[in-house]
């Protein structure tokens, strides 16, 4: 069930919404907060492909507390440690078995000269998100930064729907305290408003934006041998556009859909592409991942090097982010396109260290084409072809050459079905955000608070005008990793 869906707009979440503040207002927050659990099981039910799925996730819950339980248990350093290092090795091996098995053995059997069938598992939805939560929680439980939850506060964060199947990475010792804690009116009110202003954000940036620029970069990765470099430019740029609104659209549909429940989640983006530095550019996209690559991979392995140094921080820097690249899935490209963003934040390392400054505005230019270049491999279905695309952008040869991607994609911009999509869902949010602008004090989602019955009227004018003009029928890219 996708967050832009007609099901999930016009029946789960209402229905999820409305069940949840009348048990909390008529018994108690407790009630409200396993109804929540509930709905979450529901949502991930429908969407998991086998009920093997629903129970790994179950034994994932269980293990991750149980494990938790046992760290806190223990005051002396190396038993806690010692269980750490098991809860670790049992998230990384099922991660392992499900999305790498095929990957790792049909490098072997490549290598090894051996003929056999490679055994292709079909990922359990959201396996990659729930794994990196619970991995951060027994972290954070082994640091006592928090103390291990009771099992029903627990299962009620992991599985939220509202970040299971792709994000944002949440910490549940931060998730958990916000079920049952008190709001005021006004404080409801403000998540509240907010929540369906974040739901109409997602879905302009998904059903206007990120799908016009999906059918230009999907006609262009899909004929790569007769592209031009003119060609190659529009699609990798297309491409670059469309996956930043997808997530970014993704991502506030998460946040807005948590608001509803009164529950705060990380902010996933800020402005990536304003970017003067690779380094900042990670401080502005996908910010949960950027928390758990720096937090969990990149500090614990320039730690294990001793003294920390240039070298030594420029070299867990590659290995984070390569490990990053991989979790992304089971492909050379993702490798390669951590080692990329590795070698660049190795490099932007020592250029500070060296205190070199560059020309204002060539900063952002260069990490804008060092981004472009690396989505190209991301994208791209192999290695060779993402190298095709690369040198037919960056050779220059065949610039105005005619090539397979015509000019029928780029009219997509302007045909009826968008300009509906782009009136009806677009503009109602373009004015309610210059609206909001408007606003008087510093901290605009607080004053941006209207009453709970006028937001349930925008939420009904939202989902007729998603109805009226139509749904994605792609899906968001993030959800396959």
């Amino acid at each position: 069930m996708d967050f832009d869906s007609t099901t999930y707009l016009t029946f789960f979440l209402p229905a999820v919404v409305l069940g949840h503040w009348v048990l909390r207002r008529l018994l108690n927050a407790t009630v409200a907060q396993a109804w929540l659990l509930l709905a979450s099981v529901v949502f991930y039910v429908l969407g998991a492909a086998t009920p093997l799925h629903v129970a790994l996730l179950v034994g994932s819950i269980l293990f991750n507390w149980l494990i938790s339980r046992k760290i806190a248990s223990y005051e002396d350093l190396p038993q806690r440690l010692r269980w750490l290092h098991i809860g670790l090795g049992g998230n990384i091996l099922l991660l392992g078995v499900f999305k790498y098995t095929a990957f790792f053995l049909g490098g072997v059997y490549s290598l090894s000269g051996i003929a056999a069938p490679v055994p292709h598992l079909i990922f359990p939805l959201g396996i990659s998100f729930y794994t990196l939560t619970s991995i951060m929680y027994l972290v954070d439980c082994y640091q006592k930064l928090y103390e291990p939850l009771r099992l029903f506060e627990y299962a009620s964060s992991v599985p939220f729907f509202a970040y299971i199947t792709a994000g944002p990475i949440v910490r549940a010792g931060t998730i958990a305290p916000q079920f049952r804690a008190p709001l005021s009116a006004e404080e409801r009110a403000s998540l509240f408003t907010t929540g369906v202003y974040r739901l109409g954000s997602g879905l302009a940036k998904k059903l206007v934006l990120a799908d016009l620029f999906a059918s230009v970069a999907n006609a262009g990765f899909a004929s790569t041998q007769g592209l031009s470099s003119s060609d190659a430019w529009c699609a990798s740029l297309a491409y670059t556009m469309q996956m930043y609104f997808d997530f970014s659209g993704y991502s506030d549909l998460a946040i807005g859909s948590a608001a509803l429940f009164g529950v705060r989640i990380p902010e996933n983006f800020n402005w990536p592409y304003i970017s003067q530095s690779i380094s900042e550019f990670w401080t502005r996209w996908h910010m949960s991942l950027s928390h758990f690559i720096t937090n969990y991979l990149y500090t614990p392995i320039v730690r294990s090097f001793g003294k920390v140094t240039l070298t030594t921080s420029a070299v867990a820097t590659v290995l984070a982010m390569t490990i990053a690249g991989l979790w992304h899935g089971p492909a050379m490209t993702y490798v390669v396109w951590g080692v990329m963003h590795g070698f660049a934040l190795a490099v932007n390392q020592v250029w500070k260290r060296r205190k070199l400054k560059l020309p204002k505005g060539a900063g952002w230019f260069m990490t804008m084409m060092f981004v472009n270049a690396s989505l190209v491999v991301f994208r791209a279905p192999d290695l060779s072809t993402a190298a095709h695309i690369l040198r037919m952008m960056f050779v220059p040869f065949g610039v105005m050459a005619a090539g397979n991607l015509s000019l029928a994609e780029l009219d997509q911009f302007f045909t009826s079905d968008v300009l509906v999509r782009g009136c009806l869902v677009g503009l109602p949010i373009l004015a309610v955000s210059l609206w909001r602008l408007r606003q008087p004090g510093p901290d605009k989602a607080a004053v941006f608070a209207i009453s709970p019955t006028v937001c349930a009227v925008l939420y009904s004018l939202l989902v007729y005008c998603v109805l009226f003009a139509g749904t994605t029928s792609a899906g968001f890219i993030y959800t396959q990793f």
